[in-house]
């Protein structure tokens, strides 16, 4: 495969990166149609479907995963997709679709696309919040759920603006987001450890958002404003998923993972997610990584990794088929 020319001659063209080869296919489900979407797909085994966080943006994909691969997929059938508006995936050819249902119908229909009738999934940050979302629309679908470090599912609780007050000021810098020195800056506010940040990975996030579909999405979120319906129609499927949850919807196990230094989601929303959760479903636990910030993911992979397989395999493994009902 050919690589890039000038800036960033030593990215590779599908941005791929850990030596992963990424896959395409396309996905339609509800108001979408054939969105050609960029995906991981390692291992073998049960489906584990993997989706990040963040708005929609070039730099926002599936790689923020793949520190986590060589220990998943040992397991199962890892499947780490960029959303749509995300990563190498499309946008949607309308303006109008850029809203929140669009992210669900991209999920479903990525199932869809892949045949699977059911799956393990796992979502963080904003990715989170839309695989709960995706849990409580289609819960025959889902085997199991995992989130990770969300403030966009957690219920109101906790009071960070202080925090960002004097963090996450990487737009005042001057800086476009194609400069890896915004990359670098966004990261280590996000961060605790920080020994992941690598110049490789933030010339692949710069590289990410010089694109023209990456341009196109900026130009259509942040200058034609449709951010602020996108953001309004999330809060309204939020209120929708709690709603569910209440009903007793989400009754597959469940499992919260919280980084305990995380600067965008207080411990008190973190545990006020497992209660919310809790009270309506006897299978839900939750895990604590200290010394962990935003980015679970990449500052802690192979403890993370061991969190989901042991996880998992309480509930799925040899000899659960009826788990852990006097819980």
């Amino acid at each position: 495969m050919s690589k890039t020319t000038g800036r960033f001659e030593d990215v590779d063209p599908d941005a791929a990166i850990g030596g992963y080869e990424p896959k395409y296919v396309d996905v339609s489900h509800g108001h979408l149609e054939d969105i050609k979407t960029r995906y991981y797909d390692v291992g073998s085994g049960q489906p584990l479907v993997l989706v990040h966080g963040n708005n929609w943006s070039g730099s926002s994909s599936a790689n923020t995963w793949t520190e986590t691969f060589e220990y998943l997929a040992d397991h199962y059938r890892v499947l780490a997709v960029d959303r749509i508006g995300c990563g190498m995936t499309d946008n949607p050819d309308n303006p109008e679709d850029f809203r929140y249902e669009s992210d669900i119908n991209h999920i479903i229909g990525f199932l869809d696309a892949l045949d699977l009738e059911t799956t393990h999934i796992a979502g963080w940050s904003r990715g989170g919040g839309l695989v709960t979302r995706v849990a409580v629309e289609i819960p025959d679908r889902i085997d199991s759920l995992i989130i990770c470090n969300s403030q966009t599912v957690g219920p109101a609780a906790g009071d960070d603006a202080h925090i960002r007050d004097v963090m996450f000021k990487q737009d005042e810098l001057g800086l476009e987001k194609t400069d890896p020195e915004y990359m670098e800056y966004f990261y280590y506010q996000y961060s605790h450890q920080k020994e992941y940040i690598t110049d490789t990975r933030l010339d692949i996030c710069a590289y990410l958002e010089t694109t023209e579909k990456a341009r196109e999405t900026a130009r259509i979120m942040d200058e034609e404003g449709y951010l602020e319906p996108w953001t309004e129609s999330l809060e309204e499927h939020m209120k929708e998923t709690h709603s569910r949850i209440k009903d007793g919807v989400l009754d597959m196990p469940v499992l919260y993972v919280f980084g305990r230094d995380d600067p965008t989601v207080p411990p008190v929303m973190a545990l006020a997610t497992y209660d919310m959760i809790g009270q309506h479903n006897g299978k839900v636990r939750m895990k604590t990584i200290n010394r962990c910030g935003h980015m679970i993911f990449m500052e802690h992979p192979r403890e993370l990794a061991s969190t989901f397989v042991e996880f998992l395999d309480i509930y799925h493994g040899e000899g659960a088929d009826e788990p852990h009902e006097f819980f």
